[in-house]
């Protein structure tokens, strides 16, 4: 069975993106397939950070270990993730999202995914 539209906002808003935004990295990577094709390019400089080619895994592990190596430096850019607008059929969809700072300030990002068995089997995340 698909997931509904409801279920891609809840797996990707509230699982992957709550999750990262709280240092909660096993919840965010929960929401990953084990196989998943990850890509990855940042949308807010911090840290060294910086907008340029992407980062790309193929498992949940790999992920989990990129974002793990980065909770403190999430948590001082305190930056937020948020879905914007989804559009999204059979298992496939594209969002327009926004990365919210401290000062109010947003940067819009576009990010392609698909799932499979309740799981994100695809992620890719480009800024605009």
């Amino acid at each position: 069975m698909t997931a509904t539209r409801d279920e891609a906002i809840n797996l990707i808003q509230t699982t992957y993106y709550d999750g990262i935004d709280s240092g909660d990295m096993v919840r965010a990577a929960s929401a990953l397939a084990e196989d998943v094709d990850w890509s990855h390019a940042q949308v807010w400089a911090h840290h060294g950070f910086a907008r340029a080619e992407p980062s790309g895994f193929s498992s949940r592990a790999e992920v989990q270990d990129f974002l793990s190596a980065r909770v403190e430096q999430l948590a001082e850019a305190k930056i937020r993730h948020r879905i914007d607008t989804m559009v999204y059929e059979d298992g496939k969809g594209a969002f327009l999202g926004l990365v919210e700072g401290p000062g109010g300030e947003t940067k819009p990002f576009f990010v392609w995914f698909e799932i499979a068995d309740g799981k994100i089997s695809r992620y890719t995340l480009r800024p605009l």
